[in-house]
């Protein structure tokens, strides 16, 4: 008779069951903590992208009415050229181009946000009317109320956070909101808002109306060192907190059910990505009026570069940049002595980009 042989040696470990959200990897079970997995199409594409928006940084610093060489701006930037050069490159050009990669980023990155919550490509918060509330708060404390700068980017926050609540009070059907009826109950408001916009406009004084006018349009030009400063240091704090719901929204991408079991607080996580995607947007309009189209088409395009169907931030930021910073290029050389607002050249692309949109959702549907 033979005694069966067993192992004394320690059991090997239990494998913990593992979830693949497509770029990242969740442990579920006892030790819960995301274990990160870098995807090297993202970073290729982001370096792509990063490294067109510099080149063109550099060629709208450089060109223009005054004809810079790339040595004599990078003396000028360093404060070692003389005060013409100066002031053309470190004065003028040179916060404008920053502003215009700062607010691609912040428009970006909400309309990726509001995409996601809303699981629809026209989700953007320029299509369901958040950034024509955000203009209509900032017109009220520009024109109505007086105020200064500061006052201006708090009333486009709050003008885009009323908005946004109320076209999630009216979206509401059954204690749910539905995508395809948040967008249509925006468009709505939206229209709303814009007729209220122009009302304000007429009721002011002519040069504060055209001064708004101006503004209304999208224009970068102005741009100085302070105010460029004080909205990095905002966006910064949003695009942070951004940062950090991108795990949560990807969870609840998957499913509310899903995300609930997980232990996480889907309500919390969809009312800090509306503040979070307002804020952004707000501050843009605050600083340089309502750009349209950055919002709508960077999260798709950055989508279809990376093939991700979630929450592409990095890419999606970095599109954002490049689109705005090629916009504005574009509007200041299509007609050299009298230059466009941006927004007028973003409106224009995105029109017909809007338009191929609704006719694609119109055929999937």
């Amino acid at each position: 008779m033979t005694a069966e042989r067993t192992s004394t040696g320690p059991a090997s470990p239990r494998p913990q069951p593992t979830v693949d959200f497509g770029r990242r990897m969740y442990r579920i079970g006892p030790r819960d903590r995301p274990m990160l997995l870098l995807d090297a199409r993202s970073v290729r594409v982001c370096a792509v992208l990063w490294a067109a928006t510099i080149l063109l940084a550099f060629y709208a610093i450089t060109s223009g009415s005054a004809q810079i060489t790339v040595s004599e701006a990078l003396t000028a930037l360093f404060g070692r050229g003389d005060d013409y050069t100066t002031m053309v490159v470190a004065e003028w050009r040179a916060p404008r181009v920053l502003m215009a990669i700062l607010l691609g980023t912040c428009l970006a990155a909400s309309g990726s946000i509001f995409q996601n919550l809303t699981g629809n490509p026209l989700g953007s918060p320029d299509i369901i009317g958040f950034q024509t509330g955000s203009f209509t708060g900032a017109l009220i404390v520009m024109l109505v109320l007086g105020g200064g700068s500061a006052a201006t980017m708090a009333g486009a926050l709050t003008g885009g956070l009323v908005t946004a609540l109320l076209v999630f009070v009216l979206s509401i059907r059954r204690g749910a909101v539905r995508g395809v009826r948040l967008i249509i109950v925006g468009i709505g408001v939206s229209a709303m808002l814009g007729s209220a916009n122009v009302w304000i406009q007429l009721t002011a004084t002519v040069e504060d109306a055209i001064m708004a006018g101006l503004w209304g349009a999208g224009n970068l030009s102005g741009v100085t060192w302070p105010t460029f400063l004080l909205v990095l240091t905002v966006s910064a704090a949003f695009l942070a907190a951004a940062t950090l719901l991108a795990r949560p929204m990807k969870l609840t991408r998957i499913g509310v059910p899903f995300a609930t079991a997980l232990g996480q607080k889907v309500r919390a996580v969809q009312v800090a990505a509306v503040v979070i995607g307002v804020g952004l947007t707000a501050l843009a309009t605050a600083t340089v009026g309502p750009i349209s189209f950055i919002a709508l088409a960077a999260p798709q395009i950055a989508r279809r570069l990376v093939h991700t169907d979630g929450l592409a931030l990095g890419p999606t930021a970095a599109v954002g940049s490049l689109l705005l910073l090629l916009a504005d290029v574009t509007a200041q050389r299509i007609h050299p002595d009298s230059p466009l607002p941006v927004g007028i050249v973003t409106v224009c692309i995105g029109g017909l980009y809007f338009l191929w949109l609704l006719m694609r959702e119109g055929r999937t549907r």
